[in-house]
């Protein structure tokens, strides 16, 4: 395969940084998925992921902006977008603290339609080519009762969800839909690393405690995503 001049850089969150918790702390996996695909194929990958990062962020922030006022033209230029899970994510004492209110996540629905389409169509535009994630999917009972529950009280929080915490998933659905109609409508590829999760049946040991970030085994899955993109697409020549 002939890797020359492919520059490849990820806008990602912290399931792109490689982050796993199940330690009681932020640690960054060392085989994560952006480090096997780089050893598997040698390729170096300019990770700007970060923890907490969402399209909101990178987008009010300019960060497209500032990665195309310096990209290397003749280069063959890829950009991976990785992004959506924080967008989805509520301010959950906010919510516990008035669980009637008609709470919004902390990126509308509407803003990442917006967002998401207007960051494609700039790289597209520039010459890049843009490859879309799908949203690693959310344990709900594990996030509410390991992440919700230790942030605020989570049973004002069930009572915003009508008594339903997979309302969580669901929720997180409605964002990946739109990663999925905006990869559709501006004609870009897309690695489902939601389906990847989904359609496993031990979709449990692939997740840390916390229930939003994938383990090694979960990286594992990822990984395997990408290679089975890769098989089916001329990112590598």
């Amino acid at each position: 395969m002939n890797c020359d001049n492919l520059k490849i850089t990820v806008f990602g969150d912290s399931i792109g940084k490689g982050i796993v918790t199940d330690s009681g702390k932020l640690e960054v996996l060392s085989k994560n998925a952006v480090s096997l695909f780089e050893r598997e194929l040698g390729v170096k990958v300019d990770n700007r992921s970060i923890y907490g990062q969402s399209l909101k962020r990178i987008y009010e922030r300019g960060l497209i902006d500032t990665y195309l006022n310096n990209v290397d033209t003749s280069a063959r230029n890829v950009v991976v977008i990785e992004l959506g899970g924080n967008d989805a994510d509520f301010n959950w004492r906010e919510v516990a603290s008035n669980p009637k209110y008609d709470h919004d996540s902390k990126t509308s629905l509407k803003e990442f339609t917006a967002y998401y389409g207007e960051i494609i169509k700039k790289l597209k535009d520039n010459g890049v080519r843009v490859i879309a994630c799908t949203i690693a999917p959310i344990d709900s009972e594990r996030f509410f009762n390991n992440v919700i529950g230790t942030l605020t009280d989570k049973e004002r929080v069930l009572e915003f969800f009508k008594g339903d915490f997979n309302t969580i998933h669901r929720h997180q659905e409605t964002f990946n839909n739109e990663i999925l109609k905006n990869s559709y409508k501006y004609d870009v590829d897309v690695i489902d690393l939601r389906q990847k999760f989904l359609i496993s049946n031990e979709f449990e040991h692939l997740m840390c405690l916390d229930g939003i970030h994938p383990n090694e085994c979960g990286h594992t899955q990822i990984y395997s995503a990408v290679g089975e993109f890769l098989a089916n697409n001329s990112l590598i020549a």
